[in-house]
């Protein structure tokens, strides 16, 4: 059922897209940006920069070329894209590989990618467009998407305040609107006003529904299927699977489709055909005016003349088919088909499939008789259908033969005879079906179980008995069948408006009974070695469950109660055995907004209390308090939290970070006021009285912080880190593992030493190496400067060279 417009919920769905895929930060491109990372050092730095310094580095080399100043500006012309860096004011990369650009400007971004620019005035404006596409977006208010084919415009501030949606579509132009998500409607520039809803009251579509909740009325219309429903009035068709159906509750069922169809009118008659059955009863003999039809049909290149006559809706019925032009194939009869008379519940030729056809019906199906070219067969309602073939050796007697008015077969396994419409008798080896007075009174006997069925005026009265089952039925009022085995039986009996069961075996025992449609219900059950269970269900008035153990009942929902049931054991005096005697406590009791239980109360949505023996618990008014026998706990929205128990407690505020005490039998494990404190938690032990010292101690890493940043020590097993003056003044890192270390005074000025990995590279100077600098590597590589003026270098080839001239 649409009763709301799918298209709104992807367009809503495009504005958090609009909002996730602008940028909301420098625009950053892995494969552009990873060859400015690349470290170059030692002699290889001195091979590709032609100027370093404190101020600047300057490098020049083959399709690379990077100018570094003062930290704030940056740029870059590589072999993949040119950047410029003017932190952090301005950024701009751009690739010379494909179409990418990018650039910043504060919070104003550009984006350019292949066919598409987006730009935004973070974090507030988002637009731009993408091949045949447009959007602006203004957060939380507005958004818009423009298309080639329509466009979208909205105020996505929930509820929806306004939606707008407009599309071209082919040759036509559809257009969707939505106010407060009640009111909504949409449009085609050919059909016009196609859907219209106003939620709950209406929902239509031109082409496909009307919905009318507090009607009780829908339609819906597609291409291959229909639906209908206005109250008791159902309605349904489906084109593809060549199904139909139609309901008058509960008067009139109408069923097709290609494997079945049934057609019942109450109380007037019942048709039922699928392949193996083929049924037409007619409840009170209601009669309509005669009608003929004669037709000409093809089959296999002959020509037939088909005739067919009814007579006050088939009292009297005639069929027939002659053929009258003969084509270049005749009909032959399949040399495996049995000659032998035989019993068929379904008739396995027809007039479609025949070259000379005569059929005869009397009390409107009743009592039929067919032959189709040497075929024949007879059937008296409920007897099977008697077919045989001229050419059988069994004799068939038929008098009149051209009418069936006596019929009479016997042979060694079955016997059929008609006395029409006095006597029918069907018999072979494992049954016999007796008819008197057609089918005022049937009996059938069946070897199989011992089965003895006997109906009056067939199928409306039936009485059946066998040694696992019986039954009996007035129909269409009322319908029982039993069923039964050795240790266990089941009992249903069906009524229009009721429904009653009973099942019982070794490990279970139940019993339901329905009324509908006011609902009333009964049930009970029983499990083995467990007590029963009742249950009586009024809805909506009344609700009751009764079982060994407990009783409960509920009254207009809003009132509900329940007792509970236990068994004691006493004794009165010395003189006395035991005695027990059964005991009712109230469970639970509920008269809205009030719930009171033997061990909780509670006023909804206000007060939550729930107690036992050795328990409390309370949610009042956003406290939260938990009392039992090993503590307690108690909670105001996080700013006050106290938690006790026989080895631990605990008083804090804001989950630690405010104020934090907790405390073990002998020792305090935590004290703590905002970030100033003692902590031993965790499984480090930490003293923190920042700025004035901080230390940490545990099995991996040892920490000592003195002063605000004065001096700080960190060691671990791998590594040694010691910084003064928040690192300004000294700072030394040594990693054991690969014997890699730097040490900086006065963060180089004065003195900086440094280790590279690869090729044992390490530089010495003060000044950042403007005052004097001396690189060494193990490949024979040596530098020494003086205020990068002077210099002198001995390169990997023995090469000697001062002030960058060989000697």
């Amino acid at each position: 059922m649409k009763l709301l417009n799918s298209k709104l919920i992807p367009t809503i769905t495009f504005y958090l897209i609009c909002v996730s895929i602008s940028p909301a930060y420098a625009k950053t491109w892995p494969d552009l940006e990873s060859e400015q990372e690349v470290k170059i050092y030692g002699s290889e730095r001195s091979a590709k920069f032609k100027a370093s310094n404190i101020f600047y580095d300057m490098e020049d080399w083959k399709d690379h070329y990077s100018v570094r100043a003062l930290g704030i500006y940056r740029y870059y012309d590589y072999p993949l894209a040119k950047s410029k860096t003017i932190f952090p004011f301005y950024y701009h990369i751009q690739s010379k590989i494909d179409n990418r650009e990018y650039k910043r400007i504060i919070n104003v971004n550009v984006t350019k990618e292949n066919d598409s620019v987006q730009k935004s005035f973070f974090p507030f404006v988002f637009w731009g467009n993408r091949p045949n596409t447009s959007y602006l977006v203004t957060i939380p208010f507005f958004f818009q998407n423009k298309t080639e084919t329509g466009n979208s415009v909205g105020f996505p501030i929930l509820p929806l305040v306004y939606y707008n949606h407009k599309e071209k579509i082919s040759d036509s132009t559809y257009q969707y609107t939505r106010f407060l998500t009640l009111f909504h409607f949409e449009r085609n520039e050919k059909s016009g006003l196609t859907d219209l809803s106003f939620t709950p009251l209406f929902y239509y579509s031109k082409e496909n529904y009307l919905f009318l909740p507090l009607l009780l009325f829908y339609q819906n219309f597609r291409e291959t299927a229909r639906n209908y429903w206005f109250g008791p009035i159902y309605y349904y068709r489906d084109r593809s699977m060549e199904k139909r159906l139609f309901v008058f509750f509960p008067f009139v069922v109408s069923f097709v489709s290609p494997k079945r169809e049934v057609d019942f009118v109450f109380p007037l008659y019942l048709n039922i055909k699928d392949s193996e059955e083929d049924y037409h009863i007619n409840l009170l003999w209601y009669t309509k005016v005669h009608n003929a039809n004669v037709n000409l049909a093809t089959n296999d290149g002959n020509v037939y003349l088909d005739y067919d006559f009814g007579l006050f809706y088939n009292l009297v019925g005639i069929s027939k088919r002659s053929r009258i032009l003969t084509g270049n194939s005749l009909k032959t009869q399949e040399l495996n088909q049995s000659t032998k008379p035989e019993l068929k519940k379904k008739r396995e030729f027809n007039r479609e499939n025949s070259d000379q056809f005569t059929g005869y019906q009397l009390l409107f199906g009743i009592f039929s008789y067919e032959k189709a070219d040497t075929k024949k067969h007879i059937r008296l309602l409920p007897f099977a259908w008697f077919t045989w073939d001229e050419s059988s050796e069994d004799k068939v007697v038929l008098v009149p033969p051209f009418f069936p008015i006596w019929l009479s077969y016997v042979s060694a396994d079955l016997e059929y005879k008609i006395i029409f419409p006095l006597y029918g008798k069907q018999k072979d080896k494992t049954s016999e079906i007796q008819s008197y007075l057609i089918n005022g009174y049937i009996k059938e006997e069946y070897e199989e179980n011992h089965r003895v069925e006997r109906s009056y005026f067939w199928p409306f009265v039936n009485v059946y008995e066998s040694d696992i089952d019986s039954g009996h039925r007035v129909l269409p009022f009322y319908v029982y069948n039993q069923t039964k085995k050795e240790k266990s039986f089941q009992k249903n009996a069906y009524t229009f408006i009721s429904i009653y069961k009973r099942v019982s075996n070794p490990n279970f025992e139940r019993k339901e009974f329905l009324v509908w449609p006011i609902w009333i219900s009964y049930d009970w059950y029983l499990f083995k070695d467990q007590n029963p269970i009742t249950t009586i269900w009024f809805t909506p008035f009344f609700y009751r469950r009764v079982s060994d153990s407990s009783s409960r009942t509920n009254l207009f929902w809003f009132i509900d109660w329940e007792f509970e049931s236990y068994k004691s054991t006493f004794t009165k005096n010395q003189n006395e055995t035991n005695q027990t005697a059964t005991k009712e406590t109230l469970s639970h009791l509920f008269l809205f907004p009030f719930y009171y239980s033997d061990s909780s109360f509670s006023i909804l949505p206000i007060s939550f209390n729930f107690w036992s023996k050795e328990e409390f618990t309370t949610f009042t008014m956003l406290n939260y308090y938990h009392s039992k026998k090993e503590g307690h706990y108690y909670n105001f929205l996080y700013l006050v939290e106290s938690e006790n128990s026989t080895n631990h407690y605990q008083f804090r505020s804001l989950w630690d970070f405010l104020f934090s005490f907790q405390k073990k039998p002998k020792e305090i494990e935590r004290l703590t006021l905002l970030w100033l404190g003692y902590d031993n938690t965790s499984d480090k032990k930490t003293i923190n009285f920042f700025p004035l010292v901080r230390t940490t101690v545990s099995e991996e890493e040892t920490s000592k912080l003195y002063g605000p940043f004065i001096y700080y020590e960190s060691k671990s097993a791998d590594e040694i880190t010691e910084l003064a003056l928040a690192g300004i003044g000294y700072y030394h890192n040594q990693t054991k593992s690969d014997n890699q270390y730097s040490t900086y005074v006065l963060l180089g000025a004065i003195y900086q030493e440094k280790t590279e990995l690869e090729r044992g590279f390490v530089k010495r100077g003060s000044l950042w190496g403007w005052l004097w600098e001396y690189q060494t590597e193990d490949n024979g590589y040596e530098k020494f400067s003086i205020l990068k003026l002077f210099s002198y270098s001995k390169e990997t080839d023995g090469t000697k060279k001062i002030l960058g001239i060989s000697i």
